[in-house]
């Protein structure tokens, strides 16, 4: 970096915010801003990010961004580049980016929720106005998603399939952003594009069951992310898009599946008063489960030579290290628009603004690895 940057992360003291505070405390030309309702969390955090890194500037501050004075608020810490890390995106409008135009500030978002993502783009002409970027959806989907096809697809002559599964560690602590989105797919409808044709799938059914090296047989359920919307125009000529998460547990997979039942039987509409009981059980049981994750992505087409090919991207994350991955793609992009490597401006859902080089630049301090298994015929 060659200038002082000022960075603020909203929402630095939750789940994935910690995580993105801590990686970036070692950027020297870096200030660091790190926010919570609680200002008193918020200190404790940046005192402990001095100690790992003392010649990085960081303060903390309170910030809600539910507050009547947010846009005010936010001004006042004269940033540079915002890091918006607090879910659940879904039923989020976009005052948090709007203050960023206001402000003149980038803006990165972790943001899982579909309407959210894919309908973005509607800020592209205020964003450039202002001569600033808003990207959203800088995670695994579509972030690592889009950048794991881009390195594929030239093996392709054309992408008929593209499958997408997720399998958490047991172990990975969940934030109440994280357990509230989860909550939020159970039983509710949405489009997914299957064999040319958009059909209605449900959240947490359509089970299936999905082999992950060193994690095993998972079971898994359909759920709606920004992937199913984006991916079929990102891909052109794509026939199918699909997505599961399978979790390490099969009684929480099959407890999703039957409150997945019960919406939509129309006994319970919306599960969020269960937040709290579902954050308590998974810190209760934890140790039951791994340290282990994975994700894949499956691409099945035509390849270059006219025969039929199909690759597999697969991922493993050891030692409970998954939770960096959703936080490398706002971390790739906020250290390009920091250095001014990234010269875009107006706002886009995060397809193709990331590499894989970049990606396992990004993760090369963690128990991460992939590779890719090719089945030809």
């Amino acid at each position: 970096m060659s200038d002082t940057t000022v960075i603020v992360v909203i929402g630095a003291t939750g789940h994935f915010g910690g995580r993105i505070c801590r990686r970036l405390a070692g950027e020297r030309e870096a200030e660091l801003v790190v926010t919570s309702r609680n200002k008193s969390r918020a200190q404790t955090l940046a005192d402990e990010l001095r100690t790992l890194d003392h010649d990085t500037t960081i303060r903390a501050a309170r910030l809600d961004q539910s507050s009547v004075d947010f846009e005010d608020e936010l001004a006042k810490l004269k940033p540079d580049i915002v890091i918006h890390t607090v879910g659940p995106y879904q039923g989020q409008d976009y005052r948090v980016a709007r203050a960023c135009i206001a402000c003149g500030s980038h803006y990165i978002d972790l943001a899982d929720g579909r309407e959210f993502v894919q309908d973005f783009d509607s800020l592209n002409e205020e964003a450039k106005d202002a001569d600033v970027l808003l990207v959203s959806g800088a995670s695994t989907l579509p972030g690592v998603s889009s950048a794991v096809i881009d390195m594929l697809r030239e093996r392709f002559e054309s992408i008929h399939d593209i499958e997408i599964g997720i399998a958490p560690a047991h172990r990975t602590p969940r934030g109440a952003g994280t357990v509230a989105a989860v909550l939020s797919y159970c039983g509710q409808p949405f489009k997914v594009l299957v064999e040319g044709r958009w059909i209605t799938m449900h959240g947490w059914q359509n089970m299936k069951t999905q082999r992950y090296p060193a994690l095993g047989l998972r079971l898994s359920g359909a759920c709606d992310v920004p992937d199913l919307g984006l991916l079929p125009d990102y891909v052109p000529g794509s026939k199918t898009v699909t997505f599961h998460a399978a979790l390490e547990a099969k009684w929480e997979q099959l407890t999703l599946w039957s409150m997945g039942w019960v919406t939509r039987l129309r006994i319970v509409n919306k599960w969020d008063c269960l937040v709290p009981t579902f954050r308590w059980m998974s810190r209760r049981l934890e140790k039951l489960g791994s340290d282990i994750g994975g994700m894949h992505i499956r691409l099945s087409g035509v390849g270059k030579d006219r025969n039929a090919l199909t690759l597999t991207w697969l991922l493993t994350a050891q030692q409970n290290h998954g939770p960096e991955i959703p936080c490398t793609p706002a971390l790739i992009l906020a250290r390009k628009l920091a250095s001014g490597r990234l010269a875009n401006r107006g706002a886009a859902p995060c397809l193709g603004m990331i590499t894989m080089s970049e990606f396992d630049d990004e993760l090369r301090e963690f128990d991460i690895e992939w590779h890719v298994d090719e089945r030809v015929g």
